[in-house]
């Protein structure tokens, strides 16, 4: 008897060892982009991955004190700067053929605008995964086109958000408010369910890529995560620093990432569990998006202000770390 409980003593420890060792950690490779002259800082807020993984795109660099932007991409992992676009993107369709900004949508390849939102300053968006719908908020409605035409298919009067985002499979749009997500059907706009029990505003929303989970942040850095398909929190969890970004999933859904702006840290979280599993520091002004590299090894955030701790940079950079086990 008791040599039985030794031997499950001792596969119960080793069991845990071996998922210690297996813990996703964040391991800080290498910074992109440019570092400003002493004294200037760079805005950064947007970081993608192409769908092959072989390059990456934000919405800079430009200089401090200069009104125009651009929509960026590198080489990756090198870092070299491939080419640069005259727009102000804040959202890339999956393809990279479109881009969102705050006032409306356009053509990645010309800059031409497709889209004119109803809102000049405050319009936000979401791409389905197939790049042929997008669905804006800007005033007090949610509008749903097609994609390249720009043709309205849905609007949701009085129904301003303040996050979107499209289910994987195009059928789902869930859009974040006071207190609670609503979950739509992106064509017909029959309501199919209503998350609730935020607390807050909900600003940051991402499906997992199956579709099973939605990963939810507040304006007050509470993350929650959900199942989608039986309408019931798994997950929440709080962190300080206000805005949570728009989550990110691993292309196997088992780890979510967020940036939280008002301490521009990276955090990331088990699914399962909801145990956070590593943060690091990536800016001293924000951290606005996070972007998974397509097989998940690889983690990019933006870098607005810079740090004061090696690697030191003054802003305006794509941060690359390696998602690993010690």
């Amino acid at each position: 008897m008791k040599r039985r409980v030794g031997m499950l003593l001792a596969v119960i420890i080793l069991a845990v060892v071996v998922s210690r060792s297996q813990t996703p950690r964040l391991e800080y490779v290498k910074t992109i982009g440019v570092s400003w002259n002493p004294g200037e800082w760079g805005w950064m807020s947007l970081v993608a991955f192409s769908a092959d993984g072989s390059e990456v795109a934000s919405d800079g660099v430009k200089k401090p004190q200069d009104p125009s932007e651009n929509l960026s991409f590198w080489s990756f992992p090198e870092g070299r700067l491939v080419r640069k676009v005259v727009v102000r993107a804040r959202t890339l369709s999956p393809d990279w053929k479109y881009y969102a900004s705050p006032q409306g949508v356009g053509i990645v390849g010309t800059g031409k605008p497709l889209i004119t939102f109803a809102s000049e300053r405050f319009g936000i968006s979401a791409f389905s995964s197939d790049s042929r719908y997008v669905a804006e908020s800007s005033g007090q409605q949610i509008r749903v086109f097609t994609l390249p035409d720009g043709k309205q298919v849905r609007a949701f009067r009085r129904h301003g958000a303040f996050s979107l985002a499209i289910s994987p499979d195009g059928t789902t749009l869930a859009s974040g408010h006071w207190d609670a997500v609503a979950l739509r059907n992106l064509i017909t706009g029959t309501a199919t369910g209503m998350l609730r029990g935020f607390g807050r505003y909900v600003v940051g929303l991402s499906f997992s890529n199956d579709g099973a989970y939605l990963a939810a942040g507040t304006d007050t850095g509470d993350v929650q995560i959900w199942d989608v398909r039986h309408l019931t929190r798994l997950h929440s969890l709080h962190v300080d620093g206000g805005d949570v970004s728009d989550p990110a999933f691993s292309s196997d859904g088992q780890v979510v990432a967020f940036g939280v702006y008002g301490t521009g840290t990276v955090w990331l979280v088990d699914v399962r569990s909801g145990r956070i599993l590593d943060h690091k520091k990536v800016s001293d002004l924000g951290c606005g998006s996070v972007a998974f590299s397509p097989d998940g090894r690889y983690l990019i955030t933006p870098s607005t202000g810079g740090i004061v701790t090696w690697p030191y940079d003054l802003g305006g950079t794509i941060r690359v770390f390696k998602v690993t086990a010690p």
